[in-house]
């Protein structure tokens, strides 16, 4: 009964890690961004709004990735 179970996987199919890995990622680097903000200033203040931007960047370019479809 559980043989078939990874064979009955469609082609094209995508496993949770395959879905899931990018937003993880973006969720570290917001995660990142946020501590990098409440604990200094100098460096600490590029790095969150390097982190904080990466974000808006990605979500521009998802954006404008759907609507050349």
């Amino acid at each position: 009964m559980t043989d078939g179970m990874n064979k009955s996987r469609k082609a094209g199919s995508q496993t949770g890690w395959q879905i899931f890995r990018w937003p993880l990622v973006m969720a570290l680097a917001n995660a990142i961004g946020l501590v990098a903000a409440l604990v200094g200033d100098g460096w600490y203040d590029l790095v969150s709004w390097a982190t904080l931007g990466l974000t808006l960047i990605v979500i521009a370019a998802a954006w404008r990735g759907w609507s050349a479809r």
